[in-house]
């Protein structure tokens, strides 16, 4: 998430007026908090939400946080601080962007836990599978020269040297063709396109301990 649109954010939360739009139970949501909301969402995760679905999350997320802040509010108190250290700078005062950067920590942390503890080379193939053509090209001399370029979809060798490399945060990637071992060169935008199929994949893998978590603590 940019910085300086966060920082854009506050500002226009101090010096504007916005009407309330939702108003029940003792919760209220602004015109101007649904639009920061949706802003900061897709420039997060590139994606545009609905005004409707914009207005669920931020109902759930001031729902789980207000659940959080009177049941835990130790974990809250430790949660603040973690983000203070990220964002040294950023004064909380705008609360749905602190409330948006609390609730993605929370959902991060599961992604996290998954992947440390569960992500294993199964998922991995799934999600190759699952990918357009990863066609890559080979080389013998780390990439000075290329080869030929080869498909990886199914290259069983290169799923086990991926996952080991990328579990272990390199990104020297290699595969064995005929006896012959060669490396792959993957850009480090490739590399990201990668990186956000697996992040999705896991999401979809913790959406309902997640879930759990979160309609628990508002029970």
């Amino acid at each position: 998430m940019a910085y300086k649109l966060l920082i854009i954010f506050l500002l226009f939360f101090k010096t504007s007026y916005s009407n309330i739009i939702y108003d029940k139970n003792e919760k209220s949501v602004t015109e101007l908090e649904l639009n920061t909301y949706i802003e900061l969402y897709k420039n997060s995760f590139n994606q545009n939400l609905t005004k409707n679905k914009a207005l669920k999350d931020i109902i759930l997320i001031k729902n789980t946080i207000n659940s959080l802040e009177k049941n835990n509010p130790n974990f809250i108190s430790e949660l603040d601080e973690i983000l203070k250290l990220k964002y040294k700078n950023l004064e909380f005062e705008a609360s749905i962007i602190k409330d948006f950067l609390r609730f993605q920590k929370i959902r991060n942390e599961f992604i996290s836990d998954y992947f440390q503890k569960q992500f294993n080379i199964e998922d991995l193939e799934i999600i190759f599978l699952s990918m357009n053509e990863m066609k890559f090209p080979l080389s013998k001399n780390k990439c000075l020269t290329i080869e030929k370029i080869q498909k990886f979809n199914e290259d069983r060798y290169f799923l086990n040297n991926f996952y080991e490399n990328f579990k272990k945060g390199k990104k020297s990637f290699k595969t064995k063709i005929k006896n012959d071992l060669y490396d792959v060169c993957i850009t480090d935008n490739q590399i990201k396109d990668i990186e956000n199929e697996i992040i999705k994949f896991v999401e979809k893998k913790t959406q309902s301990d997640f879930q759990k978590f979160i309609y628990g603590k508002l029970k």
